[in-house]
């Protein structure tokens, strides 16, 4: 109740020059990811006791053009985009720190992501024994994943006062440099079949839609937004585009990885999730005028702010509530709940009992470790530039190295290099959460 009302004091304190669109569409697309990894996973237990993990999309008809509606990754860079080019342009007659910017940024970033890996350290250290590997490597897995996005939202964030300077000296055209290369990227995956070319493309791809975020943000900085027209005439050809690139077989329908499939648009990223990027880019200045209109509305604006105070734990904790979950269900009543099989009457009946029981364990889980995501760091960043240069590699790498490898071993041990590396990372950058604040102690104490 306290954190209602502090976010109601927030939203009723909004200034009336704040891009409420941009916070809309983000916590809706968190939510879209929330719910869509909830209603991919597909557990069967069959009779001989053998657990089949599977993916919704597998069986669903037409997954693959499913997957345009939710796969909404790419708006995560472009409204930051959006923002970091709001930041720059608001600090272009004092100067950047390049070193307050990005020590700043990472451990907004960043500082949520430790309790999440102490937590899933202490938890193979402790349970591994008692479980099967696959089982403890699996759950680890799959409640990290989501760190990919942090790798690759640092690393551009951390160069995000270069790609502005570009931007501001070339405009579109950095978009389009970006974007061309990120095709040649694919040519040589696809068509050379060169190993190891394509992940490249994590920076090309979604540096070129983080770009256009600036291009967003320097219309609206100059009083000439873009227009609902411009953003219809955008979204319907990259669209045709994009229909034309995937029906003729240059890259794959699905915009999320599909088990089976063998290529995939997103691991690592194609030229083709940018132009689904773009879309979502035009629907949105289309739409721009009637969500502002409705974000406009208290009760709606308040609950956009709560959401997005806690945006991060969300996205962080809400595999992890899956894997909680996922893992009493198949043990209790020997199983009964996953014993159904996956697309039948029944089990899309059961699914409202499924989502309700994720609902809850996730809505503890964010009041337990939010606070985390308010309790940023502001002691003075590292002076040394080498030494930040340093603590983005360590985080961005560890981040992406959990992703890829798991936190947890083929033996159910802990993968140390990557909780070593994050935490000496997070040490470097201050990025891991400072002390709760006490009132009857100085402000001096209490964020140290």
């Amino acid at each position: 109740m306290k954190y209602l009302a502090y976010t109601k004091r927030i939203a009723d304190e909004t200034p009336p020059t704040r891009n409420r669109v941009v916070d809309f569409v983000r916590v809706v697309s968190i939510l879209v990811v929330v719910f869509g990894h909830w209603f991919a996973a597909s557990i069967w237990l069959l009779p001989d006791g053998e657990i089949r993990l599977m993916n919704s999309l597998e069986w669903i008809p037409y997954a693959g053009w499913v997957t345009w509606i939710v796969q909404v990754m790419p708006i995560f860079f472009l409204v930051g985009g959006y923002a970091n080019g709001r930041a720059l342009h608001a600090r272009e007659r004092e100067g950047v720190d390049y070193s307050v910017w990005v020590t700043k940024r990472v451990r907004r970033l960043f500082t949520p992501v430790i309790p999440l890996l102490v937590v899933w350290t202490l938890l193979i250290v402790l349970v591994g024994p008692f479980l099967p590997n696959d089982v403890v490597r699996a759950g680890a897995m799959s409640a990290t994943v989501p760190l990919w996005f942090i790798a690759v939202y640092v690393s551009i964030t951390a160069l995000a006062p270069l790609t502005y300077r570009w931007w501001k000296s070339t405009g579109l055209a950095s978009v389009i440099v970006l974007l061309g290369i990120a095709i040649v990227v694919d040519v040589l995956r696809f068509a050379a079949d060169v190993p190891g070319i394509g992940w490249m493309n994590f920076f090309f791809v979604w540096a070129g839609v983080h770009q256009l975020g600036y291009w967003w943000a320097a219309r609206e900085a100059t009083d000439r937004p873009i227009s609902a027209s411009t953003g219809a005439a955008i979204a319907v050809l990259s669209l045709v585009v994009l229909i034309g690139i995937t029906w003729i077989g240059w890259y794959p329908i699905a915009m999320v990885g599909i088990p089976g499939s063998e290529l995939t648009n997103m691991t690592p990223p194609t030229f083709a999730i940018a132009l689904l990027g773009i879309v979502q880019a035009g629907m949105i200045w289309l739409l721009s005028d009637p969500i502002a209109h409705l974000v406009q509305g208290k009760r709606l604006w308040h609950w956009v702010v709560a959401v997005s105070g806690v945006m991060m734990t969300i996205y962080l904790w809400h595999l992890t509530a899956m894997t909680l979950v996922a893992s009493v269900f198949l043990f209790a009543f020997d199983g009964a709940a996953f014993q159904i099989e996956p697309g039948t009457t029944k089990w899309w009946v059961t699914r409202p009992i499924w989502i309700l029981a994720l609902i809850t364990v996730t809505t503890v889980l964010v009041a337990v470790f939010a606070p985390f995501e308010w309790r940023v760091r502001q002691t003075p960043p590292p002076t040394n530039v080498r030494y930040v240069a340093v603590g983005v590699l360590l985080v961005a790498g560890a981040a992406a190295a959990v992703s890829y490898f798991g936190l947890a071993t083929a033996d159910a041990t802990v993968n140390w290099i990557i909780p070593i590396a994050a935490f000496a990372g997070a040490a470097i950058m201050g990025a891991y959460p400072a002390r709760r604040r006490r009132r009857n102690r100085s402000e001096t104490r209490s964020t140290s």
